[in-house]
């Protein structure tokens, strides 16, 4: 006798419904933690459930789908779609419409990629929100620099240069005279522009404050690298033990070095051009 199954999933809760090809229906409703999702797992053994559906409700589903995935062939369905089905009643709850529409084999179950493959999608949107916090704290370290009157940005490419990093680290650490921070820019900066505006430039009013403010971003930068750099270990440890063909074919990529301290190789580690390949669209934000 085939049955199958329509979850409708909530933060704390999730609605079942078991549907038999007779008509007969189970319906019951569980807790979210996990032995009893174990419970609504052996239910549905003990049934003899083939199939189940559910919406793809913010990341509640996925430790449902972890439970259930080695037992079950499992469909994860977009709310929109869902809907859309034509002959739903007013009436009719979510979990038995899943069901039925389950049961008539409606639903089209969107792709949800292997665990090794979420686990590289999970570290680098981790990597993509650690760029965007360096950018904003770098940003506002400028800003505490220019309150100061120190106006070295204008004269950098970026705010993320050597020279500018090491200006900033030696003011942390209470150097302000300007005429020992222009010691530590590079010679192409100052022959670019000349030793008398650098030196201006770098001429400011620096409280005891700012000096803390400064220490305390550059304390929250370093902490975001090393968690940048350690969630690119991780890739690298995936893709070299899950996918080592296809990291040596990548390598052989014109133009992509896999030594990053090349000169003359694009400034690129081997996370880079592997997550651009397994982590999939910025826009699928399930898994």
């Amino acid at each position: 006798m085939k049955a199958v199954c329509g979850l409708d999933v909530h933060k704390d809760s999730v609605y079942l419904c078991i549907l038999s090809e007779f008509g007969e229906l189970i319906e019951k409703v569980f807790g979210v933690l996990t032995y009893q999702l174990e419970e609504m797992r052996d239910l549905m053994l003990h049934h003899h459930v083939v199939e189940v559906s559910m919406e793809s409700t913010s990341v509640y589903w996925i430790p449902i789908w972890r439970v259930l995935s080695p037992h079950f062939k499992l469909n994860l369905a977009n709310p929109y779609f869902i809907k859309q089905l034509p002959g739903r009643k007013s009436d009719v709850k979510d979990a038995q419409w899943i069901a039925e529409c389950t049961m008539k084999e409606l639903i089209r179950g969107s792709f949800v990629p292997p665990e090794t493959i979420q686990q590289l999608r999970q570290y680098d949107r981790r990597i993509f929100d650690l760029n965007e916090e360096i950018v904003r704290k770098l940003s506002k370290l400028d800003a505490v620099l220019q309150r100061c009157n120190i106006r070295l940005s204008n004269y950098v490419s970026n705010v993320d240069s050597k020279s500018y990093k090491a200006v900033v680290r030696a003011i942390s650490q209470g150097i302000t005279d300007h005429e020992e921070l222009v010691k530590l820019i590079h010679g192409r900066i100052i022959n670019h522009h000349g030793t008398d505006v650098i030196t201006a430039s770098l001429k400011g009013v620096v409280s005891l404050a700012e000096i803390d403010m400064i220490s305390q971003l550059l304390d929250e930068l370093d902490m975001a690298e090393a968690h940048k750099e350690k969630c690119q270990a991780r890739m690298l440890e995936i893709c070299e033990r899950e996918f080592p063909e296809e990291l040596r074919r990548l390598q052989t990529i014109p133009g992509i070095n896999p030594n990053p301290n090349d000169r003359f190789g694009f400034n690129t580690s081997k996370y880079t051009y592997l997550s651009s390949l397994f982590s999939g669209k910025r826009t699928e934000k399930a898994v």
